[in-house]
């Protein structure tokens, strides 16, 4: 059987395409319409930025299905992660939960005319809590990515237990 019809490359390749996809995004919606993102925007790239890392080694012909299986249970690891991270940003954003002091508008008491001439000079970040709408709908960037995330980790399970796809790892 030749690597690109071997269904278990083909799952480990839509996954690391899915992350692919979400980076791609992101960069876009930062670079291409200039939408700043947040520090836990920032923070959910990590986890697709690992995944398309190790699931382009795992696509190399030298591994082999066993190998590239025990990384498909790690991709699922990390997708999950992401989700998690991407929940948790949903809530700052509706205010379900307080999000990180920092990034949330929260103060830390008094702030010195020194804090706001050093302010000044710096590129402001948004607030996590208020949300990125793409196309004016009740989805924001943040949603998005628990529906992509959710989805890539749930057939990346599927796709790792599936043991006929495997061979004899």
């Amino acid at each position: 059987m030749t690597i690109i019809t071997d269904r278990g490359w083909q799952a480990s390749a839509v996954v690391t395409l899915g992350a692919v996809a979400a980076l791609t995004a992101a960069f876009t919606a930062e670079y291409g319409f200039g939408l700043l993102p947040c520090t836990v925007c920032f923070w959910q790239r990590v986890p697709y930025a690992m995944t398309v890392l190790l699931g382009a080694l795992s696509l190399m012909p030298a591994v082999g299905p066993r190998e590239r299986r025990v990384v498909l249970f790690h991709l699922v690891g990390l997708l999950a992660i992401d989700a998690g991270l991407a929940f948790y940003h949903v809530g700052v954003e509706l205010h379900w939960w307080p999000g990180p002091s920092y990034c949330s508008g929260g103060g830390r008491g008094g702030v010195s005319m020194g804090d706001l001439m050093a302010a000044l000079g710096k590129a402001g970040s948004p607030s996590c809590d208020q949300p990125t709408y793409l196309f004016g709908g009740p989805i924001s960037m943040a949603g998005y990515n628990l529906i992509l995330a959710s989805l890539l980790t749930a057939f990346a399970l599927k796709a790792a237990l599936k043991k006929e796809w495997w061979g004899r790892g």
